[in-house]
């Protein structure tokens, strides 16, 4: 496990394409392999909904990190693009197949938001253990 001075985990995403997200799911999944079982089941879902979500508004992510402290238990995920332009939170439209990736983010994280730069944006989710209903970060067993 990393701790709050280590340097995130980091995967180069430029180049691919959707064809990709089970490669980031497996990624975050062998990089957090200490964490709870459900804590582990929404990180990995907010993560494959970053990328997914990159790979259908922008030209596709470019790198991924992950980056977990331990005091308080925290994962961090970000996502950064080329591109500018926010994510928005759209109210479910149950006539459509797709269009609720950021509302699962957004009810799945603590706290998410964009940091735009010269070089497009990063969209990055918090989830912490401590909220409501979550275990501790570490499995019991």
């Amino acid at each position: 496990m990393t701790g709050p001075d280590d340097e995130p985990w980091v995967l180069d995403l430029r180049g691919t394409g959707v064809s990709a997200l089970p490669r980031v799911r497996a990624w975050a999944g062998k990089s957090l392999g200490h964490l709870s079982a459900e804590h582990l089941a929404d990180v990995l879902m907010v993560i494959e909904e970053l990328a997914s979500n990159a790979y259908e508004h922008t030209s596709g992510p470019s790198y991924a990190r992950l980056t977990v402290l331990s005091r308080p238990c925290v994962v961090v995920i970000e996502v950064d693009d080329p591109e500018p332009g926010r994510p928005r939170v759209r109210p479910p439209d149950f006539e459509r197949a797709r269009g609720r990736g950021m509302l699962l983010v957004d009810r799945l994280a603590d706290d998410w938001g964009v940091h735009e730069h010269s070089g497009g944006k990063t969209v990055w989710a918090r989830l912490g253990c401590g909220v409501p209903a979550r275990e501790a970060c570490e499995s019991s067993g």
